[in-house]
């Protein structure tokens, strides 16, 4: 007993330690990850993130700044959400997001009125400089397959008015809601409606009409997929869809703050036309190059970059599929390093947290029946919500980032703590209880001498639980703004990237399988402590 006791104290006390220092850490640390200069987010589609990569490229070369890039944020609310909560300074947006309810503006499909409705709004809204545009248009389009548009006559989108009837679409899981030029505006002004509508990633709705899961897609004008499963598109004869030029998005206190990066930003001003930019997005989707590279050979053909910049995958691109993983592993290696780092953090802090709140409640559920049942109730309920409905809920109510995550986690990995403290608390025999009161010991002094170590395997068991789960949860983080290695994964399954998703996957899975074999190693120590 007295070496379980030791092993005991031992343990709470470095958890206790532990929960301290990386509590203070998850505030100062994770929620930037580099602590760069410049923060630069991105949505999920390509062309987004080549251009991040232009940006970082630039400043980087030509002022004393460092640049982070957080990918992935799910939707433009979420990159105008985040740079107003300050977790990204910078990023592209597109002149027709003013449709979209932030304020009131002129119904109008003039282009030039879009944009200076764009600059001024934004401007009074977030205090944001809204440049002119960088030179090309991302709107939306429908497309179909060849045979599809041959077999029923379709060259307008009012050509489908016969036909939508008995047709499915895939679109972008923004679309359906959006609240001027989504489905609900669409079928009011086409006069139609399809027979079902399939939400999915922009990325995949081309391979969906080219698998014939769907019959018709929302594309956007500049994706590669369109020119890659040979598909036709199909012109907006009622105009419904506004103009999307695309600009580039800064805060003015950072404008302010580093005022050499006016002028930086301003050099792609006018540079990238809608071909080009589709070509560039083709290089990343189809060629799977990285959307780094790509954009540093587009910097080096416009003569604004030396050629001394561009890494090794670029100088050799026909190298076998596993040195190009090793090129990606060693080009990236400081950036994946980090995310898996930040990956760890969050989930030691979401852990530490529910240890902190997890174990008094379930010394309260064993002692208390009436209040443990109502624990028990609350924390199986949230242990049951879909992860991402719970971050999403999280998202709405904290804000995005890091701290937002540690919070989903701490939820997720409340019940299994609570639980099997309250099962090994009950599993206690009743005589050695009996013993320790005969020995003249205090409620206090029986639960922490005797009750805890002995329990301490079943707590043990509920934290090998709650690691696997929060490391897999944490993976949903860049969906709120948050970092991890969910960044690669959901980068690689955007790009259609193996490499990207490897690099992401691999590491998570070696963190889930590392985290329950020490766990379980552990449980097990204290279960022949306790024999």
């Amino acid at each position: 007993m007295r070496a379980l006791n030791q092993k005991w104290f031992k343990t709470i006390r470095s958890l206790f330690t532990l929960v301290l220092v990386l509590t203070l850490f998850t505030v100062s640390v994770p929620t930037k990850a580099a602590a760069a200069d410049v923060t630069i987010g991105t949505q999920t589609f390509t062309e987004t993130k080549i251009l991040a990569e232009m940006y970082k490229a630039l400043i980087e070369d030509r002022t004393d700044l460092t640049v982070d890039i957080k990918t992935d944020l799910a939707a433009s609310s979420v990159v105008l959400r985040s740079i107003a909560q300050g977790e990204v300074d910078m990023g592209t947006l597109y002149s027709g997001e003013i449709f979209n309810g932030y304020f009131e503006i002129e119904d109008t499909k003039d282009r030039a009125a879009v944009l200076r409705q764009a600059q001024e709004g934004f401007d009074e809204l977030y205090n944001l400089k809204w440049y002119d545009p960088l030179g090309f248009e991302n709107t939306y389009t429908l497309a179909v397959r060849p045979e599809v548009a041959e077999q029923y006559g379709l060259s307008t989108m009012s050509d489908l008015k016969e036909h939508a009837g008995n047709m499915s679409i895939g679109v972008d899981t923004t679309w359906l809601e959006r609240p001027a030029d989504g489905y609900p505006a669409f079928t009011k002004e086409y006069g139609y409606t399809f027979a079902s509508t399939s939400p999915m990633e922009i990325s995949l709705v081309y391979q969906a009409v080219a698998d014939k899961i769907v019959d018709v897609v929302l594309a956007y004008t500049t994706d590669p997929g369109l020119k890659e499963f040979n598909l036709v598109t199909l012109e907006d004869d009622k105009q419904f869809f506004p103009p999307f030029d695309a600009s580039t998005v800064v805060k003015k206190e950072l404008l302010a703050e580093y005022p050499e990066l006016d002028e930086t930003l301003s050099l792609l001003i006018g540079t990238i036309d809608a071909d080009t930019m589709t070509d560039l997005n083709y290089q990343v989707d189809v060629n799977k190059m990285e959307p780094k590279n790509v954009a540093l050979m587009y910097l080096v053909d416009q003569g604004l970059l030396d050629e001394s910049k561009l890494p090794a995958s670029v100088m050799n691109p026909d190298a076998p599929p596993l040195q190009k993983f090793g090129y990606y592993l060693t080009e990236n290696a400081s950036y994946l390093w980090n995310m898996t780092w930040i990956h760890i953090v969050m989930v030691l802090c979401g852990l530490g947290l529910a240890l902190v709140v997890g174990i008094p409640l379930g010394i309260i559920s064993a002692r208390y029946q009436r209040t443990g049942r109502v624990i028990m109730f609350i924390t199986n309920i949230i242990q049951v919500l879909p992860s991402l409905a719970l971050l999403a809920l999280l998202m709405v109510l904290v804000g995005l980032g890091n701290a937002t995550v540690v919070v989903g986690l701490f939820l997720y990995s409340l019940n299994p703590v609570v639980r099997n403290t309250y099962v090994g608390l009950s599993e206690v025999n009743a005589g050695i209880k009996d013993a320790g009161k005969g020995m003249g010991m205090s409620p206090l002094q029986l639960l922490w001498k005797v009750e805890m170590p002995l329990s301490l395997p079943f707590l043990m068991a509920g934290l090998r639980v709650a690691a696997v789960i929060a490391i897999g949860v944490a993976t949903l983080a860049p969906l709120i703004g948050g970092d991890g290695l969910g960044r690669e994964i959901y980068a690689g399954l955007n790009q259609r990237h193996n490499i990207k998703i490897l690099a992401g996957a691999i590491p998570a899975a070696l963190l889930a399988i590392l985290a329950d074999i020490i766990l379980g190693r552990l449980s097990n120590r204290f279960k022949i402590a306790k024999s």
